[in-house]
């Protein structure tokens, strides 16, 4: 009998308990398995790294004026240019992820917000390059002149009119742009944004 007792408490062989003996702070790095606590904080705070914010609101901005353009010239040959709301939230969102390496929540929203601003932008434009080309040959009127008149023919009600029905065309089209279509990106995981 005495024989199992040096078994157990012979030198030779290591204890299979070690890291019961040891505290907290002495453990060895090796023993955080996979789906240890320790390992899953830091696969989320790796994951949870955001992608760089000013990159991204000037790739947004950058993706953002072919809409911005479209708009202008589709304005200029007497249609209505709210079709190009779309291009303009796609535009804004592509930019935003080339530019910043990738997009997250926080990017889609700043993508959003950046296509909002340029129908209003691209109407304003729009409208100084209507002043520019009606008056330039007959008044002399330069660029920054038309556009500093925008202010004097948003007073009157039948510009107004067709700029407000413009916008609104472009805002519904803007959130119809983006609305996420594709069967995969319903799928994803809460908080993952889905690649275009």
């Amino acid at each position: 009998m005495n024989e199992p007792e040096t078994l157990l408490s012979s030198p030779s062989e290591p204890s299979l308990d070690t890291s019961a003996q040891l505290s907290p702070d002495e453990q060895p790095a090796s023993t955080a398995t996979p789906f240890s606590p320790e390992m899953i904080l830091e696969q989320l705070s790796a994951e949870k790294s955001s992608f760089p914010v000013l990159p991204g609101l000037i790739g947004a901005l950058l993706g953002s004026i072919p809409g911005v353009l479209a708009w202008v010239i589709l304005g200029q040959v007497g249609f209505i240019a709210g079709i190009c709301g779309w291009l303009m939230i796609r535009g804004a969102i592509f930019g935003y992820t080339k530019l910043a390496g990738g997009i997250d929540r926080r990017g889609e929203i700043l993508s959003t917000i950046v296509a909002l601003m340029m129908p209003v932008a691209s109407e304003y434009l729009g409208l100084a390059v209507s002043i520019y080309r009606n008056f330039h040959d007959s008044y002399g009127i330069t660029v920054s002149d038309a556009i500093s008149s925008v202010p004097l023919y948003l007073a009157e009600p039948d510009v107004l009119k067709g700029i407000i029905l413009s916008l609104i065309i472009g805002y519904v089209l803007i959130a119809i742009g983006n609305i996420r279509i594709n069967p995969k990106q319903k799928k994803a995981e809460p908080g993952q944004i889905p690649r275009l």
